[in-house]
């Protein structure tokens, strides 16, 4: 026996439209397979909790459950009240052959990346709340996402727009990647294989022409919203990479050579003598590509002085600054 809707969300018969909405939510977070990985059964339960909301979200499918069931649900493309026809026969007619109106799931498919990929927009606001791209998830732009028939003489609406969130390592974001991809189409689930640009970033959006729902005219589009994983040593300003480099008083002082890691593999850094504490040292063309352009890697130099001096130790190291004064406060723009 088919599970009920209500159930499926978790809200009472009473529920409002908004109850409704906020438990999809709830349960999109939950399920939704490229978040819940770990879950086997999060696919088959995150196109349930699809199904549920199709249904109770669409106020004339709702009225049609809540009449007549699942049959009343499988019967609206064959006379469902409010559409035209006699609601019971189409009732008597599906409790016969107790077809569904969607079908069952589609095997995996290979989707193209060359084939209508477009970035939309790199600077959407850089906000990256998760929460707020969830509550997007799977919306209709401008109405119900149900499918719809134009009236006679009109052409038909194009399907709803989709929105996908996805989640990006630091390094996936700046050099870009091949990413498969689970997306439910009209109660479908699928898997397709896109292609992620260089130099997305929070909130970035990936269009994808066609690929969103279905409606008897032209399909909707997919649009991928990104989330940049935080990286635990690169930092991001615009095109440009920022690293720390901690050093001893000693190198920073004679100078040293090290090994310091970027985007496209480990680099030697010549540091030169008397460098300083909060020094930037460039390295060029090793940030973040996009398009044409690709920014700069700087190393920001951090100076770790050694602790325990004995009394022998402060006399050398009073000598030397008596040898080799140096005012470090010389520029500041305060006076006190």
């Amino acid at each position: 026996m088919p599970k009920d809707y209500y159930e499926i969300l978790g809200v009472p018969r009473t529920a409002t439209a908004d109850e409704i909405k906020k438990a999809h939510r709830k349960l999109v977070r939950k399920f939704h397979p490229d978040v819940n990985k770990s879950n086997p059964n999060a696919t088959e339960k995150f196109k349930e909790v699809q199904t549920a909301y199709d249904v109770l979200s669409d106020p004339t499918k709702r009225t049609n459950y809540d009449q007549f069931g699942h049959a009343g649900v499988d019967a609206g493309a064959a006379g469902a009240p409010g559409r035209g026809g006699d609601p019971f026969e189409a009732f008597r007619r599906a409790q016969q052959s107790r077809r569904g109106a969607g079908g069952g799931p589609r095997g995996p498919q290979t989707w193209s990346p060359n084939s209508g990929t477009t970035v939309e927009d790199f600077d959407i606001g850089g906000g990256g709340n998760f929460s707020d791209i969830f509550e997007q998830l799977f919306g209709a732009r401008g109405g119900s996402a149900g499918t719809r028939t134009a009236p006679r003489g009109q052409p038909a609406p194009k399907g709803a727009d989709i929105d996908h969130p996805v989640k990006l390592t630091f390094e996936q974001a700046a050099r870009g990647t091949m990413l498969p991809l689970q997306i439910d189409t009209d109660g479908k689930i699928e898997t397709i294989e896109i292609k992620i640009p260089a130099g997305v970033k929070d909130g970035s959006r990936i269009r994808i022409k066609g690929r969103g729902q279905r409606s008897h005219g032209e399909p909707g589009d997919l649009y991928i919203i990104t989330a940049v994983l935080p990286h635990p040593f690169y930092r991001r300003d615009g095109l440009d990479v920022y690293m720390d480099l901690p050093l001893s008083a000693y190198e920073a002082i004679l100078g040293t050579k090290v090994q310091v890691p970027t985007l496209d593999g480990p680099v030697t850094l010549t540091v030169p003598p008397g460098t300083g504490g909060g020094a930037k040292m460039r390295i060029k063309g090793r940030g973040i590509e996009r398009g044409t352009e690709k920014g700069d890697q700087f190393v920001e130099i951090r100076v770790a002085v050694p602790k325990g001096l004995d009394e022998a130790d402060r006399a050398m190291i009073e000598k030397l600054s008596t040898k080799y004064p140096v005012n470090a406060r010389a520029d500041v723009p305060w006076k006190v």
